[in-house]
């Protein structure tokens, strides 16, 4: 499996333009730390209250609301490796949540990833009713935001991509 971990390294080596690969290869610094990013919020060491296939299952999730399905893809074949039990991978698919925490999660990823002036205080009031620490609570807002960003700079590089087609 080649690793999905690399996407954002290996953009300028898959990019049929000249200039965007130009343009990406002065960037690399920043597209490694695009992938570095996406491993340290989908697969930390320290996982706490959300393992690694319920942060893969959410990454999928949001990929797929920001249309990017070239990024739901890549962690697709990540939590394929993962054994996740059906319910986490149905997060994926856009499945509501089976109990009152997973509500709490999914309203969260959604209401951020989809609506984000909406988001209030009362989510993070939710989360935690929900058994989510603190920590885990900032482990949630790092993971929506990261893979919110990847989406968009892939758009970004594939919308700029067109147009030197």
């Amino acid at each position: 499996m080649p690793n999905p971990f690399s996407t954002f390294s290996s953009l300028s080596a898959q990019s049929r333009s000249a200039e965007v690969k130009a343009a990406l290869a002065e960037r690399a610094r920043i597209m490694q730390l695009c992938d570095a990013s996406g491993q340290a919020v989908v697969t930390p060491a320290a996982c706490g209250n959300l393992p690694h296939a319920q942060r893969c299952a959410i990454a999928i999730r949001i990929a797929r609301a920001n249309g990017s399905e070239e990024l739901a893809t890549i962690y697709t074949t990540l939590l394929a490796t993962m054994q996740a039990p059906p319910q986490v991978a149905a997060i994926a698919d856009g499945a509501e949540a089976a109990d009152a925490r997973g509500a709490a999660i999914l309203s969260y990823v959604d209401t951020v990833t989809l609506t984000p002036a909406k988001a209030s205080r009362a989510h993070v009031d939710a989360l935690l009713g929900a058994g989510l620490t603190d920590s885990d609570v900032v482990s949630l807002a790092e993971l929506v935001a990261c893979i919110n960003f990847q989406a968009r700079v892939l758009a970004g590089v594939r919308l700029v991509e067109e147009t030197f087609a």
